[in-house]
């Protein structure tokens, strides 16, 4: 990741916002999905166990080795089965996995309609419908507006959620997108100020604010 940053300063300093981001963006998204998705994996395993099926744990097992198998289409399908019959921990996990694999398989719309359902439930865990909203965020700012991205994730920036720090990170890389890099370094600036945030993120936003001094 270094080397790529130090690229990123480069092309900052030739004011080309837009090419950066074009260039860059994937492997900042790539790079906080995966610490996301991790994240929510684990707290929702932890959460859950204590009161998970069998059947419920052997179902997901078995979509999760089609993921690995890169059988996305049938691992869509059996976790799409669990998150309608699944005990409420598994089933929200199970929508978030099957949406990642229906992007897997190219069917990115698909994925949000997913996601949407997700955030919209009720019922489901408040950590998991807001990150359905985060990770439909992160799929639209490579293939929506910037006007969806922060309307999807606006909510959860808010401080003391427990997906704040990502969703602020997100609208902030979604003023850079739009080139307007004196809005994203306000919100890079005041989010790496905040104590409290993972140190993942807060290196992140170090980096990123090194390539806009100039600004």
């Amino acid at each position: 990741m270094a080397d790529i940053f130090n690229e990123v300063d480069e092309e900052v300093r030739k004011d080309k916002s837009l090419a950066l981001w074009n260039a860059y963006g994937k492997y900042l998204i790539a790079l906080v999905v995966l610490i996301v998705a991790g994240t929510a994996a684990w707290a929702g395993w932890q959460k859950y166990q204590a009161s998970r099926s069998v059947t419920d744990s052997a179902a997901f097992e078995k979509a999760t080795r089609l993921v690995d198998d890169k059988k996305y289409a049938d691992a869509a399908a059996d976790f799409s089965a669990l998150a309608k019959d699944g005990s409420k921990g598994y089933a929200a996990l199970a929508a978030l996995r099957e949406a990642a694999a229906l992007q897997e398989e190219g069917k990115g719309d698909e994925a949000l309609k997913v996601y949407d359902a997700l955030a919209a439930d009720s019922s489901a865990p408040e950590e998991f419908s807001s990150l359905a909203d985060l990770l439909a965020g992160y799929y639209l700012i490579n293939n929506g507006s910037t006007d969806e991205v922060r309307k999807r994730v606006g909510k959860i920036a808010e401080p003391g959620g427990v997906w704040s720090a990502a969703a602020s990170e997100l609208v902030a890389l979604s003023y850079l997108k739009d080139g307007d890099r004196k809005k994203a370094k306000q919100l890079l600036t005041e989010l790496h100020e905040d104590a409290g945030i993972p140190a993942g993120i807060k290196e992140r936003v170090g980096q990123l604010l090194d390539t806009l001094k100039d600004v």
